[in-house]
């Protein structure tokens, strides 16, 4: 089994894309390699290969956090996990109910909810989903500097906070507040629970 997360900016064409497509870039090569995990197309339309499924989640709130950082984007994904029957050297030419399920929910999304997803198992979506448009209240709401020491925070585990604020030239407390705002430790506990529903899903 294999996730796809199918995706795109939003408010991309307010700003030029000279401030977005490299951070764009750079988060989707952590995943494998240009075109054949992942690939962008029709300008801000991305779509990325995570070979373990229970990461899935924390890819995409990685991207959000990363996108948010820039004032006055945000992004819309749909996760898919399934098989990949057909694989080829380019990302976009692959098929399997993984690509299905990303292309169908991320077809699906609408204002109110900017994530979901599908598997095979419709009592596992509707619990996900239900999770994701919770977690949503929050993620939507960031601030931008939220957004940001959210980032840090998935890119750095082992930093402490006072290691992070040395990174961004702010202090500890300051660290802790952006924090407590974006309500990290829940986004946090979201994301350790997904992934032990989908390893015990995949099990």
């Amino acid at each position: 089994m294999v996730a796809i997360i199918t995706g795109d900016l939003i408010n991309s064409r307010t700003i030029g894309a000279d401030i977005w497509m490299q951070k764009l870039k750079n988060e989707l090569k952590e995943w494998g390699e240009d075109g054949k995990d992942w690939e962008i197309y029709r300008g801000d339309s991305f779509q990325v290969r995570i070979k373990a499924p229970t990461q899935v989640l924390y890819v995409a709130l990685l991207l959000k956090s990363a996108i948010k950082s820039i004032a006055p984007l945000d992004i819309r994904m749909g996760l898919g996990i399934g098989n990949e029957n057909y694989s080829t050297d380019r990302l976009l030419e692959n098929y399997g109910s993984a690509y299905i399920y990303s292309g169908e929910v991320f077809e699906e999304l609408h204002k109110q909810q900017h994530i979901m997803f599908r598997s095979d198992s419709e009592e596992l979506n509707q619990e996900i989903n239900l999770l994701l448009r919770l977690g949503l209240t929050i993620m939507d709401n960031w601030s931008v500097n939220s957004a940001r020491m959210v980032y840090l925070a998935f890119k750095n585990p082992i930093k402490n906070q006072t290691e992070l604020g040395v990174m961004e030239n702010i202090s500890q407390n300051s660290v802790s507040a952006r924090l407590t705002r974006a309500n990290y430790d829940e986004i946090k506990a979201l994301l350790d629970y997904f992934s032990d529903r989908i390893a015990k899903f995949m099990s």
